[in-house]
Order: C-alpha cells, then sequence, then structure tokens
C-alpha cells in the first residue's frame, strides 16, 4: 500500500519557458585562451564571455584546508553510481548539527537542469513517485517534504559555478544587499544536505576555473556543516570537441574532498539515446533521462540521511531553525558625537552615503560631499553614518549613526541631536519639509502603526500635511518586507494606497511617479517595465501609464531601477534595468526622459554592463541641465568601483563618463541617499 502523503504545491515556470530555459546565448561565448592561473577571484575580464559567470569579489574564497589529500587518479567513467558514505560525512553532518544545520531541510545549486519542475521537484508534485519495490523512499520524501517543494535561490538557468559566488548574480527579491545566491540561499533554507550540479563549462582549456570556484562552494558548504552531494552530468554540451570537460573535475574534486558524487553518467548510458531527447539540442535529457536522475538523487539522499541519522547521537536541534529574524541591535555609537569635516561645495556638492555589505551584513561606510566643478570627494562623516536628507542651501544635512539622528551646520561643523530613538532600518526615516523649517521622521519607540506593520520607509515630498511612507516588517537594515504604501493625512487618518510602490514626487508636489507593485510576479522574476504617473489632488482619474520600448532577447525582463524629477517639475529621468533572468543580471541599462509637458518619451543612450544589477543611481543638477548617473561596476581586480557618468541636455552629450572610480571596496556597496544641492 503507498503510504498516504499531502499533495505539495511547487512553483512551476511554464513549460515553454522549460523549453528554453538552457538555451545559451551564442552572442556571449567566444574561445578563451587558457587560464594559467587557478584563483577563485579570476579577472572577471576573463570570464565575462562565459554566459552566467562571474568572478566572486572576496579573495577570501580559495582551497582551504577542508580537503582531504589527493588521491591516485581514477577514471571517473568507473566510478559507481552511487556513492558509499565515508566518515567524513559523518564528521560533517555532526559539526553541521551543532551549528544548527536544519536536518530536513536540503538545498539544490544548479542550472536550468536542477530547477524544481525537472529535479526533485516532481517528486514534491507526486508527477513522480517511487517504484513499489522501494516503497522505502517514501521516508525520505515524507521527511524531506518541505525542500521538495521549494526553489532554491542557487537553482537558475545559466548558473555556473562562479555564479553562485558574486552578489551580482543573486536574486534581489529574496537576497540582501551582498549577499551572495550561496550565502542567501543558506540565510533562507539552512540546509543540512546541498545537491550540487553545475552548468557546463564552454571552453576545456579553462576548466581549472570551474574546479576552482567548486572547491570554494565545498568550502563553503562543508565549513557550514552541510553534506554536498555531486552528480556528474550526461548532456552532450558537457563535452567539448569530443573532450569531457565537467564530469572529470566534478570527479576529482569529491574525491578529493571526500564527499558523495551520484554518477549518473554512468547510469544514464544504459537508456535510449545515452538519456538525452534525440528531438532537440543535445543538451536536454529526455523523459527517462529526468526521471532517473531524479531516482538516483533520492536514493543517494535516503541512504545518506539514513546512515547520518543512526550514527548521529544529534542535539535538539529545531528543524525550523533558519536565521534571526528579529530586529538586530545598532552598531556602537561614538560618545564624544559626530567628527564633521566640512567640504568645500564653491559652485554646488552632491551629497550621499554608501553601505558596503559583506554576505548580507551592512556597514555605513559614511557621508560624502562631491564637488562637481573640481572633481573633488570629501568624506564629511566617517564609517558608521549614513544621510537622511540636505537642506536647500546644502548647508545642512541630517545624518544618522543607528538610531541617533543629527542635523549638521556644515558652517560650523557643528551637530546637534534630533533624537536617540531614530528607526534607521530603511532606506530613508526622516527629511525636511518643504521650507527645512521642521523635520519628519520615524521615532522607533512611537512608530505608525498600520494593519501591515509598523512604518519603516518614508517617501519624502514638498505636500507638507500629508506622510507618505511604507509599513512592514525589517529583518536587518535595507531588508524589509512592505506590506504597502499608506499616506498619514493632517487629520492623522492613515489610509491605504494600492497599487502603489516607490512614490517619487516632484519639487512640487502636484505630480508623482510609482510604480505598481501588482506587476512584480514570480513569471516576470519580480520585475517592472513600466511606470505610472498621477496628480495627487485628482487621484486615479489622472493617472497615465508610461510604457517603454519593448526589449528583445532571451529571457529578458527589464526593471524601472531609478527615477527622478527634473528641478522645474517639466522632466523625469529614468533608469531602465535590461535584465536577464538566464544570467541573472543586468545586461545593460537604458536611460530615457519623459517630457512631462508634451507626454514624449525620449531615448537618452545606454550603457552595455552589469551596472543595472548595482542600485544605479542619478541625480538632477539643481539648474536642470544635467543629471549624473553613479554607476557601480567590477573591475579587474575584483573591486566594485562607483564611477560618475553624465547626460548634458544643453549639448546633448549622453551617459559621458565624467569621474571614474571616485570610490572602490573589495565588498559590494551601494550609495544610499543623494541629492544635488
Amino acid at each position: 500500500m503507498q503510504p498516504t502523503r499531502l499533495r505539495l504545491r511547487i512553483l512551476i515556470m511554464s513549460a515553454i519557458l522549460l523549453l528554453a530555459a538552457c538555451t545559451p546565448d551564442n552572442s556571449a561565448s567566444t574561445e578563451m585562451p587558457p587560464d594559467e592561473t587557478a584563483s577563485v577571484t579570476a579577472s572577471p575580464e576573463l570570464l565575462e564571455n562565459v554566459p552566467g559567470s562571474e568572478s566572486p569579489t572576496s579573495t577570501e574564497q580559495t582551497t582551504s584546508a577542508t580537503e582531504t589529500p589527493e588521491r591516485a587518479d581514477i577514471d571517473w567513467r568507473d566510478v559507481p553510481i552511487m556513492p558509499e558514505v565515508s566518515e567524513r560525512v559523518f564528521q560533517i553532518y555532526q559539526d553541521g548539527q551543532s551549528q544548527g544545520r536544519n536536518p530536513q531541510s536540503f538545498s539544490v545549486l544548479g542550472d536550468c537542469q536542477s530547477i524544481p519542475y525537472v529535479f526533485l521537484g516532481p517528486f514534491g508534485q507526486e508527477t513522480l513517485v517511487p517504484d513499489s519495490v522501494e516503497s522505502y523512499l517514501w521516508d525520505a520524501l515524507n521527511y524531506f517534504e518541505a525542500s521538495f517543494d521549494r526553489w532554491s535561490v542557487t537553482s537558475r538557468g545559466g548558473f555556473t559555478a562562479a555564479s553562485l559566488l558574486t552578489p551580482i548574480q543573486a536574486d534581489p527579491h529574496f537576497c540582501k544587499p551582498g549577499e551572495t545566491p550561496l550565502t542567501c540561499e543558506y540565510r533562507l533554507n539552512n540546509p543540512a544536505y546541498v545537491f550540487i550540479t553545475l552548468e557546463t563549462w564552454l571552453d576545456q582549456y579553462t576548466i581549472e576555473r570551474y574546479e576552482t570556484y567548486l572547491r570554494g562552494i565545498l568550502d563553503y558548504v562543508i565549513e557550514h556543516g552541510s553534506i554536498p552531494i555531486l552528480l556528474t552530468k550526461a548532456d552532450a554540451a558537457e563535452v567539448d570537441e569530443g573532450t569531457h570537460v565537467i564530469n572529470p573535475a566534478t570527479v576529482r574534486v569529491a574525491l578529493d574532498y571526500d564527499v558523495p558524487v551520484v554518477n549518473f553518467w554512468r547510469a544514464a548510458q544504459d537508456l535510449d539515446s545515452a538519456g538525452i531527447d534525440p528531438n532537440r539540442d543535445g543538451f536536454h535529457l529526455s523523459q527517462e533521462g529526468y526521471d532517473l536522475k531524479n531516482t538516483l538523487a533520492l536514493r543517494a539522499l535516503y541512504t545518506i540521511w539514513q546512515a547520518v541519522e543512526v550514527g548521529n547521537t544529534g542535539s535538539n536541534t529545531d528543524p525550523g531553525n533558519t536565521s534571526a529574524t528579529s530586529t538586530p541591535a545598532p552598531g556602537p555609537v561614538s560618545q564624544t558625537g559626530p567628527q564633521v569635516t566640512a567640504p568645500d561645495c564653491d559652485g554646488g556638492c552632491i551629497f550621499f552615503a554608501t553601505a558596503s555589505s559583506k554576505d548580507g551584513v551592512l556597514t555605513s561606510q559614511g557621508v560624502y560631499a562631491y564637488n562637481y566643478a573640481a572633481q573633488e570627494l570629501t568624506l564629511v562623516l566617517g564609517e558608521g553614518f549614513d544621510l537622511q536628507d540636505v537642506s536647500e542651501d546644502g548647508q545642512r544635512l541630517l545624518v544618522n549613526q543607528a538610531n541617533y539622528l543629527y542635523e549638521i551646520n556644515l558652517a560650523d561643523a557643528s551637530a546637534d541631536l534630533v533624537s536617540n530613538s531614530f528607526l534607521w532600518l530603511g532606506k530613508q526615516g526622516a527629511y525636511w519639509n518643504s521650507d527645512d523649517s521642521a523635520i519628519v521622521l520615524i521615532d522607533q519607540n512611537n512608530p505608525l502603526q498600520t494593519e501591515a506593520g509598523a512604518a519603516f520607509n518614508l517617501f519624502p515630498s514638498t505636500r507638507d500635511g500629508e506622510t507618505y511612507f511604507d509599513s512592514g516588517t525589517c529583518t536587518s537594515k535595507d531588508f524589509c518586507q512592505s506590506g504597502g504604501v499608506f499616506r498619514l493625512d493632517p487629520g492623522q487618518t492613515t489610509t491605504y494606497m494600492e497599487s502603489y510602490a516607490r512614490p517619487v514626487f516632484s519639487p512640487s508636489g502636484e505630480i508623482m511617479a510609482f510604480l505598481n507593485p501588482a506587476a512584480a510576479t514570480q513569471d516576470n522574476y519580480y520585475h517592472i517595465g513600466y511606470l505610472l504617473l498621477e496628480e495627487p489632488d485628482k487621484g486615479i482619474p489622472s493617472r497615465r501609464i508610461v510604457y517603454f520600448p519593448e526589449e528583445g532577447g532571451f529571457m529578458i525582463y527589464p526593471d524601472v531601477r531609478d527615477y527622478a524629477f527634473s528641478p522645474d517639475n517639466n522632466n523625469l529621468f529614468i533608469t531602465y534595468d535590461i535584465y536577464s533572468a538566464y544570467f541573472e543580471k543586468s545586461q545593460r541599462i537604458q536611460t530615457y526622459m519623459l517630457n512631462l509637458t508634451n507626454g514624449i518619451l525620449y531615448d537618452f543612450g545606454k550603457m552595455d554592463g552589469v551596472s543595472g544589477s548595482l542600485s544605479p543611481r542619478l541625480v538632477w543638477a539643481p539648474d536642470g541641465n544635467r543629471v549624473l548617473f553613479f554607476l557601480t561596476n567590477v573591475t579587474p581586480d575584483n573591486q566594485f568601483s562607483i564611477s560618475i557618468f553624465q547626460t548634458d541636455l544643453d549639448t546633448g552629450e549622453r551617459l559621458i563618463l565624467y569621474d571614474e572610480s571616485i570610490l572602490t571596496n573589495g565588498d559590494y556597496f551601494y550609495i544610499t541617499n543623494l541629492y544635488w544641492r
């Protein structure tokens, strides 16, 4: 009798998407010279033509002492189909349980042939069930039930071993700023087991890089007490000019680390067409191939699980223990008050702050003033300080150090404490009213409460008496879950603004631009490709939709990234991210200007690269004649670097480099708030 089991629901992509999900962009692949290095920090320039790959950003990702000594060479074809459970696996599991890994959780690291629609997910849907002679496998299906019903952020079409180690390719909908897909998956799922089945490497002469990244992944997985389960590949794309590329490296690494490897390739040789769909491209498996791969993976999981559970004395680990969800305590605050360096802002300055992230742990990097005319950068306030607002005359700053909010007077470099209970977790929690005479702020001791939660982020406007804010919950700085935008009216009435997200107001307050949160769905990777305009005094009857030219390409899902009104209220500038869901990163930034008088949308140029995935920011000059773009990119030595590009409305120059690498950081970092005064 088949064991009873609740039917699970799974996030399923359409069959059409599945058919194309592993189709590489041939225009992005070129032959590369052999790589003589074996470093996880290989230059992005060497990797830029490998679909889905980026070099990691930390020099700490090197092969560690967790490896065992290399064994004598073994022909990978002869490695058994099902792995044995070594003493090393027991040690890894026990270490993971002491760290609090969830014994009922597994994650999947892989390419399009690892997404839940085809790998392990069919067990969750019960479209694939164990054969009656293997009914014992139902024990594993029931025990790991939740994992069969989820989509790992480390499982995507086009992912390579390098993809998992860079924050550029982390899913921004689920991951914190600066997290890599791998570190994000651990925070979300806390797995005790990790399946690894990764995309092909295009050039056999650079396979050393794949192996280096794979070793870096195993170092992380083993260090965090998860049992890695590697799988060989059976598809023809694994073969480069008749030479097997990935499988030898995968088996070699598994043997070196003494961890399980399922030799799916060997098992598939007994299937028709060796498990490959003969009517397709030589890459995708046949249904028989998919079923075999799933069955082998489930057998391996069951075998390893039973072995380590029997041998594990165990601790009372809570299976639901994934990560801390409480509001973090603020960092250390200076007892001597802010130490202010007044900048030279003759001709005007652009004020901004930055935050850096190490695997999602944010650090405020300080407040800066950039003198546009002199191209000089001044650190006004050091590490730990963030910028909230700047007065119109550019003489006063609202800054915070955790929950301490200060008003800084640049004329005499003085600082006055405004609040010691400032809520600092959102993007912006304080701003000046229209004439800079009063401060609107979120007080964590007396927050605005709605049915969706508490206010955590403000949307500045000159509409004095009205306060627009995001309401919801925050688990850390700049990682908040919005329950919607609300408006607090002069009579202290709170109104839910349905279908509004990220509202930006014109300087006069007579018009606002915003996004429709309902447009962000799983099908478009939570991206929103159009913009809305509305006059707050007239409401929905005044609403207009701004559509952008259609973008072609495989799995391209554009996203409106940043938008700002001109000082005279007549124009709206927009940065538009041409995002590839296949590569999990931006392909280029497109810029537009909307003339609000005649309604014409003007194309203002584009720039290739990943900057669209790295929090691009724009700001208007006070005279309205120029727009500056602060764009982040990755340097050849794996640093994150911010450069300034300019679009000049008088001369017609568009996206011209104005100042290169004004700031560089070894960790992922980004601009928080930005003003030109």
